[in-house]
């Protein structure tokens, strides 16, 4: 699996070749709020693990499959 590092240098590499790729989850023992309330992701080890492998590939009503293929290709390249 990935870590966030290993994560982070995808979204780089796919960066340079013209794909944007995001992180869209994040759990909410990370967001400020929680941390407040005094929630730790520590105690959330699985919903840490799907935030460090998640990657957000690009959707959009006019994706033609041209570039599909293309974004695909270079996914499974990268990883």
């Amino acid at each position: 699996g990935f870590n966030e590092e290993k994560r982070n240098k995808a979204i780089q590499i796919l960066a340079e070749k013209g794909i944007a790729t995001n992180v869209h989850y994040k759990p909410l023992p990370m967001l400020t709020l929680y941390k407040n309330l005094g929630y730790d992701i520590k105690d959330y080890p699985n919903a840490y693990a799907m935030y460090e492998n998640e990657i957000t590939l690009p959707v959009y009503s006019t994706l033609d499959l041209e570039d599909a293929e293309y974004i695909a290709r270079e996914v499974v390249n990268v990883i």
